[in-house]
């Protein structure tokens, strides 16, 4: 095997606001022992890319990686690509963000480098046709798309290169074959030569790009890479067999496209399959097994936006961060640009095989470098209207000293946002119990020769506790009159009975001064009668605290029983809720969370079960509130009620 050339690229990632123990084992399992086995094969050339926070932790605290490094790209054993440096999905930011990450990553590799990348590792191969146009702009000639993209738009020969363009702007696109994907590092030599084989008796060049993290990071590969010695041999095989390495860019300057290509928006078949909702993915899944093969490019599955129609709260992220991109544009900031492009990091907006959206660290990461950007602005402090989410409904948002409002009045009414500023944290970044896809059991499946991908994983036998379902989002001041036999369990269990039409519905809302006011006439079920309410609540910032007023009137002719809750849904992790005397202390003694004189104060922890490299995991996303009154009211007769949040002792 002498004529074969084999285009070899890892693509390394941790997010922005990842543990910092998780980038400790990440260098410590993978990044640098794959490094220094590399720089021990200094004649197999390979493309390299590292996302900014790697760049970064490495610069501080991985001297070996970075000299290593310094020394490949002199010997030009490596070629580093470049990329969004914040590792954003570049086709849901702005053009303007999309330049400005990229020219970000490839100066920072020019400076320390002393190399101009002309390459892009494009963050989970989200591919838009618009795409080419920002990236040329950017000063990129090449990237890599999976073998799929190419596939749904009729091309059957992946083992070569093409050429694009949009509007004139030219890209080259490299297929990365799937196949390889799965065969390296997990199946064994024998297997990869075979294939291999394959590739140069069809005089095909051998293309790979993908996750560094298989090499030492995911489950098992430490012990099958580098302690039983899977990558030292496949080196070896490498240089044994005479197989030629080049560089992406080194193929580019001596090889001409095969044709030119226009692809359909996609992303690895993986991705596609992750968006889709349970019961549209089984029937996709049905699908592909029962079609035939020369059918199979038609079969697209999701398309990544539509995790933003599939999770509430990614969408909510999402426009929150283009809302702040428009600010930093009109407002141009070195600091707010930096914190915002942070913000941008792509692994908190969708969920997958990997936590991703489902982690509530990397939310409040994301929230937390969105709002930090916000901080550093001249932004008016008063209420604005406005449909920031596209819904085509206005949303009212109050920005303060202390606290930021989001409230939705074309559902419930609800507050869908409360920022804490002095600590920059999102106190609504719930996230809401909904079933997946992978809520079913399979049997387990471990050892070597797995890919990720392949690994079925089984649900703990507790999971069935936590798979109990929201049928709304897990916003706050949501509005529910409940039966009275309901208990605080079947509440949290969503097992109970909702007697009044307004937890999901619109409210009428005005502004008035520096106060905002909602107002709902709806009705309650009362043994099968519906009787006419009214709800009013009052929503009043002042120096260091919100009031929320409520406001019940009956205007039915007869007099009701009633046991009203306000539901709120708060971003706290363990430690972070504290009773005292029928209130809550929040955030260890910052803030005051403080209904006034309710007849039960519910309180309780929101469990999610969701997917992971390793398994299955219970995440806490939050705690829920609902304080609960109880009262009998006359016709026309009006009850009202109180929550006070107020920042504590100056803190």
């Amino acid at each position: 095997m002498t004529k074969l050339t084999f285009l070899f690229g890892v693509h390394n990632h941790q997010p922005v606001g990842n543990f910092l123990s998780v980038f400790e084992r990440a260098f410590k399992d993978c990044y640098r022992p794959f490094l220094e086995e590399m720089d021990k094969h200094p004649l197999i050339k390979f493309s390299l890319h590292f996302s900014g926070p790697l760049w970064e932790y490495m610069e501080n605290r991985e001297k070996r990686c970075w000299e290593i490094l310094e020394g490949m790209v002199e010997r030009k054993q490596v070629e580093l690509l470049s990329g969004g440096f914040y590792e954003p999905i570049l086709s849901i930011i702005p053009e303007e963000d999309r330049i400005g990450q990229i020219k970000l990553m490839s100066d920072f590799l020019r400076h320390n480098f002393k190399t101009k990348p002309r390459g892009l590792w494009l963050t989970e191969r989200i591919w838009e046709p618009h795409l080419p146009k920002s990236l040329s702009k950017a000063g990129i000639e090449y990237t890599l798309l999976d073998e799929e993209h190419f596939h749904y738009a009729g091309v059957k020969d992946i083992h070569t290169f093409y050429l694009t363009e949009e509007e004139g702007h030219p890209l080259n696109l490299f297929p990365i074959d799937k196949k390889l994907r799965y065969l390296i590092p997990f199946r064994k030599l024998e297997e990869i030569k075979a294939y291999f084989q394959e590739i140069e008796d069809r005089g095909g060049v051998a293309i790979l790009g993908d996750d560094g993290e298989k090499f030492g990071l995911w489950p098992g590969t430490k012990k099958w890479v580098y302690e039983e010695g899977w990558l030292r041999t496949f080196l070896e095989f490498l240089e044994n067999e005479g197989i030629r390495t080049l560089t992406y860019s080194e193929f580019l300057d001596e090889s001409s496209p095969a044709g030119k290509v226009y692809l359909p928006p996609a992303s690895y078949e993986e991705m596609m399959d992750w968006v889709l909702g349970p019961e549209d993915y089984e029937n996709f899944k049905k699908l592909k097994e029962t079609s035939p093969k020369e059918v199979k490019r038609f079969l697209r599955g999701g398309y990544f936006k539509e995790f933003f129609l599939k999770y509430p709260e990614a969408n909510h992220l999402h426009k929150r961060m283009l809302l702040v991109s428009r600010e930093v544009s009109q407002n141009p900031s070195e600091k707010a640009q930096r914190e915002l492009y942070r913000g941008q990091c792509n692994d908190a907006y969708w969920h997958g095989i990997f936590g991703g959206l489902y982690l509530p660290h990397l939310r409040e990461s994301a929230y937390y470098h969105l709002l930090e950007a916000e901080k550093s602005l001249p932004l008016r402090r008063d209420w604005t209207e406005l449909d920031y989410d596209f819904d085509g409904k206005k949303e009212v948002f109050y920005r303060g000293e202390d606290f930021n409002l989001w409230v939705k009045p074309a559902f419930g009414g609800a507050v869908a946002e409360l920022d804490y500023k002095p600590i920059s944290r999102n106190l609504s970044d719930v996230l809401s119990r909904r079933k997946e896809s992978y809520h079913s059991h399979k049997e387990e499946e471990r050892g070597e020769g797995k890919s990720i991908h392949e690994l079925a994983k089984e649900i703990p036998s507790q999971a069935k506790d936590f798979l109990k379902y929201d049928w709304y989002p897990r916003l706050s001041l949501l509005d529910h009159f409940l039966h009275p036999d309901t208990q605080e369990k079947d509440f949290m269990r969503i097992d109970y009975g909702e007697q009044g039409d307004f937890v999901n519905q619109a409210y009428n809302y005005s502004l008035m001064e520096n106060r905002l006011n909602l107002t709902k006439q709806g009705g309650i079920w009362i043994g099968g009668e519906r009787l006419p309410v009214v709800v009013r609540k009052k929503i009043s910032p002042e120096k260091d605290r919100i009031r929320f007023c409520y406001e019940i009137e009956n205007l039915a002719g007869k007099e009701i029983t009633l046991a009203f809750g306000s539901e709120w849904n708060l971003y706290l992790i363990s430690g972070e809720l504290e009773i005292r005397d029928g209130r809550a202390v929040l955030l260890g003694g910052q803030i005051s969370w403080e209904p006034i004189s309710p007849d039960e104060f519910w309180h309780f922890p929101l469990e999610t079960l969701s997917q992971s490299e390793e398994g299955y995991d219970i995440i806490q996303q939050g705690m829920c509130l609902l304080p609960l009154w109880k009262f009998n009211l006359s016709k026309k007769e009006k009850f009202s009620c109180e929550i006070v949040m107020k920042k504590r002792n100056g803190k």
